[in-house]
């Protein structure tokens, strides 16, 4: 399954995060500096990297080591730091973003959110408006008559695949493959408890855009 990678040691800021991230729909794996090699085998799997140096005397050091592992050199990169750290970004290269620590779980989650918007193939400001209910990319939210529902990260990136893919039919099969990627473990009724959970917070007016093709799949009508 794709997944954020941690980097770095645990303590208790990592497993409140760790514990917010699954809570969203997100998974995490965990790696001290001294475990990268094991991650060799499941290269491509990352999402993103949350690189911890809080606790590293030399953050370019440590984002070059992660870079020279075969993995990580195309992994996008956060820095958690502290305050006192940040003189040291100058020059480093191979970041999207850096956030301050100690940091709420909800604000990293957010800034998760959106650097996984800024890499997405769609380009920035991409939205769709079908009556009341919005979809904006760029934000990485879907809003319902103005209010944003509140999704799991794979609740939205279902909703954004089936939206961007209009009267298209896709199998459970392939909703799984684009979605959670290839390596996923579970099976086909993933998809459908992820839709049954996607109408019931678009509501009735909004749920049958969602439309279920017999013994096919699933398609998104562009119009109600």
């Amino acid at each position: 399954m794709d997944s954020l990678l941690w980097v770095g040691p645990q303590g208790p800021e990592s497993k409140r995060i760790k514990s917010h991230l699954l809570k969203q729909g997100f998974q995490l794996t965990f790696a001290e500096f001294s475990e990268l090699d094991r991650l060799e085998e499941g290269r491509g799997k990352f999402l993103l990297g949350l690189l911890d140096g809080t606790s590293t005397p030399r953050l370019k050091e440590a984002v070059e080591k992660l870079r020279a592992g075969s993995f990580g050199k195309d992994l996008p990169l956060i820095l958690i730091l502290r305050e006192p750290q940040i003189k040291e970004l100058t020059g480093l290269r191979g970041l999207e973003d850096f956030v301050l620590s100690p940091i709420p779980p909800e604000l990293l989650e957010a800034r998760v959110r959106f650097v996984l918007a800024r890499l997405n193939h769609l380009p920035p400001g991409t939205g769709k408006r079908i009556g009341g209910l919005e979809l904006n990319v760029d934000r990485y939210e879907v809003l319902l008559d103005g209010e944003p529902l509140e999704l799991t990260y794979k609740e939205f990136e279902l909703f954004k695949f089936l939206v961007t893919h209009p009267d298209r039919v896709f199998s459970r099969d392939q909703l799984l493959n684009q979605v959670w990627g290839y390596n996923f473990i579970g099976g086909t009724r993933t998809v459908d408890v992820h839709i049954r959970r996607l109408r019931a917070k678009l509501g009735p007016r909004h749920a049958i855009l969602i439309d279920t093709v017999r013994n096919v799949g699933y398609k998104f009508l562009e119009s109600l």
